[in-house]
């Protein structure tokens, strides 16, 4: 049975190495290095600086957005606890930091879980790896899915009440019938990421949380197909802020059907004013973290 320490550790949270030291009751020195794997745990962390002082060995180290390059060490020796870390059942998880300054203490942020993708040259190697984008979701969609079935049996006198509740999902999810008119306006009535035409399955999406009448504007939407917008929500799909591109998790890249809108260029309304924000594509992009 897998012992994982990520059980133990919040994404987001700061630690330093002495925090770690006395949460896991480590005192191997080796804990200093920028790969170490954890006594009794089914686990390898990832300490990565982007910016080194001049008395570190200068790895050249970079997390932006979901992607981390890092090099591994000069000697390789732990090369294969990445390179196969699938294979090994290990989980890799990342402690990062820009400058050994920017927390209190010499800490890190704790990004979460990533998974090796490529790799290339040796002595040292350089690594491409991805977040894993399994977040919470698994276990908020499971728990609400407990509720519902706690709430009784099945009831035929309750049939058309439970029609009701239907519709008022539906309208729901498609978003507030003004919301979604003008987005059907702007974009011909046509998903911006698939294309899709069939009007009955086509949603507003907010790009910026719905937060009140004044983030129901044009640019702050999408009109997506229904599940586009549950994987957008999700944050599976989501759009480059600078070029437009549509963006696909590795997690659903695998699906053929979803492959092909990878790199994709964003539909756009034929008017400016109505395309979408980039400072709202720039926080949802953020808010992935």
């Amino acid at each position: 049975m897998e012992n994982l320490s990520s059980t133990r550790l919040k994404p987001g949270m700061i630690y330093t190495r002495n925090d770690l030291s006395e949460l896991f009751g480590i005192k191997d020195a080796t804990l200093k290095n920028g790969i170490f794997r954890p006594k009794g745990y089914d686990s390898v962390w990832l300490f990565v600086t982007e910016q080194k002082t001049s008395d570190r060995t200068p790895y050249v180290d970079t997390l932006t957005n979901d992607t981390l390059r890092m090099e591994g060490q000069l000697q390789g020796r732990t090369d294969h606890l990445i390179l196969k870390h699938k294979q090994l059942g290990l989980e890799l998880l990342v402690f990062h930091r820009r400058t050994k300054k920017e927390y209190s203490g010499a800490g890190f942020r704790y990004e979460g879980a990533f998974c090796y993708e490529d790799a290339s040259g040796s002595k040292p190697t350089s690594f491409v790896l991805k977040r894993e984008r399994t977040d919470s979701f698994d276990a908020d969609l499971n728990e609400m899915e407990r509720k519902l079935v706690t709430q009784g049996t099945f009831d035929p006198a309750d049939v058309t009440d439970s029609r009701e509740r239907t519709f008022a999902a539906i309208v729901q999810r498609r978003g507030q019938t003004r919301f979604r008119t003008m987005l059907l306006k702007a974009y011909k009535s046509r998903c911006a990421i698939t294309g899709c035409e069939v009007e009955p399955a086509l949603e507003a999406a907010h790009i910026h949380p719905y937060q009140g009448d004044h983030t129901d504007v044009i640019s702050n939407g999408l009109l997506l197909r229904s599940d586009i917008h549950t994987l957008f929500d999700l944050g599976l799909i989501w759009i480059e802020p600078t070029n437009l591109s549509i963006q696909i998790s590795e997690s659903i890249r695998k699906c053929s059907e979803y492959a092909s809108l990878d790199q994709r260029l964003l539909s756009l309304p034929e008017s400016v004013s109505d395309h979408p924000s980039q400072a709202a594509l720039e926080f949802r992009m953020c808010s992935k973290k």
